[in-house]
C-alpha cells in the first residue's frame, strides 16, 4: 500500500502537505500551518465584521449632515460600552 494523500478538491491546507521521513517535523509543520490558516481566517472575519459595523453606523445611524452630531454621540456611547464589555471579559 502506498502512503499518499488523495487530493480531495481545492483545499490549499491539505494540498500543501508534504510528507517527510521525520514524523515530528511533519507534525510541527501541520500544527504551524493550521494555526496560520486559522489566524488568517479569523483576521478576515474581523475585518469584515468591523467594516459592517462601520457601514451600519455610517449609513443607518448618521443618515446625513443634520444627524452627524447625533452620530458622534452614538459612536462615543458605543465605544464606552464596548471598552467596558471587553475589559470585563479579560
Amino acid at each position: 500500500m502506498e502512503n499518499k494523500l488523495e487530493k480531495i478538491g481545492q483545499n490549499s491546507f491539505m494540498d500543501n502537505f508534504v510528507k517527510t521521513d521525520d514524523i515530528l517535523k511533519d507534525m510541527c509543520g501541520i500544527i504551524e500551518s493550521s494555526q496560520k490558516a486559522a489566524y488568517q481566517a479569523v483576521n478576515t472575519l474581523l475585518v469584515q465584521r468591523n467594516w459592517l459595523i462601520g457601514y451600519r453606523i455610517a449609513e443607518e445611524e448618521l443618515g446625513g449632515d443634520e444627524r452627524s452630531e447625533y452620530g458622534l454621540e452614538v459612536i462615543k456611547k458605543i465605544s464606552k460600552r464596548t471598552d467596558s464589555a471587553i475589559w470585563k471579559r479579560i
